[in-house]
């Protein structure tokens, strides 16, 4: 097992024992975003956009940890757009050439998105992380935050 699953397999761990039995989502995503943000050096900002209930075809920011996030980003547009649209986890190892990127932050070089749904397998939020070092996500990255986010919204009330 590699350096960076055994991180994974810990923080993992952690932030289940943490969130189980809390039903707010947005403490859920706040104390993943932290505990996620504190176990990579390489993170350079992470954290949730949530769909918003009155424009559903936006998502707007949530709890993270990082710099200045934007604020609102529509489906299709940027990485955690196409994550959005498409339901799919993203992985850019060079995000100047992803089309229609938003530089939130210009120090931002690759970035992973992962797609958080609800109980009933609704689009609830993405989760991103950014990196200011270029190809830092790769597969065993998608696959934890995979099954972080699969779980993320498990007792979670749906308000």
């Amino acid at each position: 097992m590699s350096e960076k699953s055994e991180i994974y397999e810990t923080v993992t761990k952690e932030i289940f024992a943490v969130i189980d039995g809390e039903p707010s989502a947005t403490a859920r995503y706040a104390s993943a975003a932290c505990l996620l943000s504190g176990a990579f050096d390489a993170y350079f900002w992470t954290g949730f956009y949530v769909v918003d209930p009155v424009k559903p075809a936006e998502l707007v920011v949530g709890p993270y940890q990082g710099t200045l996030g934007c604020l609102r980003i529509p489906f299709g547009r940027g990485v955690c757009g196409a994550c959005a649209a498409t339901g799919e986890t993203q992985i850019v190892e060079d995000v100047h050439k992803f089309p229609g990127h938003i530089a939130c932050d210009s120090r931002s070089n690759s970035e992973i998105v992962v797609p958080v749904t609800d109980t009933d397998g609704n689009l609830a939020a993405v989760l991103d992380v950014d990196s200011t070092e270029f190809g830092s996500f790769d597969e065993v990255d998608a696959k934890y935050l995979e099954i972080i986010c699969a779980k993320l919204l498990v007792g979670a009330s749906q308000a």
